[in-house]
């Protein structure tokens, strides 16, 4: 199974990354930085292609950057003098921003990437008063009459990241939490939660995380978790459940 053990679920990770920024797996291993042309691959996340592309990820050794052909020559110059922790500091991120400015972007992130394997899963427990199911792919449409879940569910039936898991959190009939998991990739999904705010605390967003988690593990699929760095509370949820940071990424948006 593909998300089994966590040696295979950095494996996962690292092919998935490699499509995706059209680089070889042997660049996240390496120390330094390498710049490379942003191509379309096969297996890689199916996020939208911008015209302008700048991406950069570390998985704690080497750092790649992949960028739009008008922008290799830049990114060479800036970056493959810096060290790791030189090109995430906020001197850096700040260049990048009035760069890419010209092009209507701005620079997302750092956002960090959390992954879970079976062997890291731990157990969660389902608050009092509340009742957890798990909506399947054929189901999960159903759940877009409820528009208040944005982090949870992509509302678009033909997305190219389509929902194909969601757990619901309800207490006295009434919807208060949903976690939904996208098709990122044909190997790794992505989940996203929600919980009304005046059931934030409880510990419903951990419960029904951890039964989405898994469910995804029993699909064979590897899930994986977005927060922003600062958002402490975030990826405290997901290390509770035995999720542990597995990349960053910088980009332009």
């Amino acid at each position: 199974m593909i998300a089994s053990h966590r040696e295979s679920a950095i494996q996962t990770i690292q092919t998935v990354l490699s499509a995706d920024l059209s680089c070889s797996e042997s660049d996240f291993l390496a120390e330094g930085v390498s710049v490379h042309k942003a191509e379309i691959r096969e297996g890689r996340f199916r996020f939208p292609i911008r015209e302008h592309v700048l991406s950069i990820v570390t998985m704690g050794r080497g750092v790649v950057v992949s960028c739009n052909p008008e922008r290799l020559e830049w990114a060479r110059q800036s970056f493959m003098q810096l060290a790791r922790g030189q090109i995430f500091s906020t001197q850096s991120i700040a260049k990048m921003g009035d760069y890419v400015q010209k092009d209507h972007q701005h620079i997302a992130g750092p956002v960090q990437k959390y992954v879970c394997s079976i062997d890291d899963f731990t157990g969660f427990n389902i608050p009092q008063g509340i009742t957890v199911s798990t909506y399947d792919r054929n189901d999960v449409t159903n759940l877009y009459e409820h528009q208040n879940f944005r982090n949870a569910l992509s509302y678009q039936a033909d997305s190219s990241r389509p929902d194909m898991l969601a757990s619901i959190a309800e207490c006295d009939g009434k919807i208060v939490g949903i976690a939904g998991a996208s098709r990122d990739c044909e190997r790794m999904w992505q989940i996203g939660v929600d919980v009304v705010p005046e059931y934030q605390g409880l510990g419903i967003g951990k419960a029904i995380v951890g039964t989405l988690t898994k469910a995804i593990l029993n699909e064979g699929i590897l899930p994986y978790y977005s927060t922003e760095i600062s958002n402490l509370q975030s990826s405290q949820l997901a290390v509770s459940l035995g999720y542990w940071p597995a990349w960053i990424h910088l980009y332009a948006r």
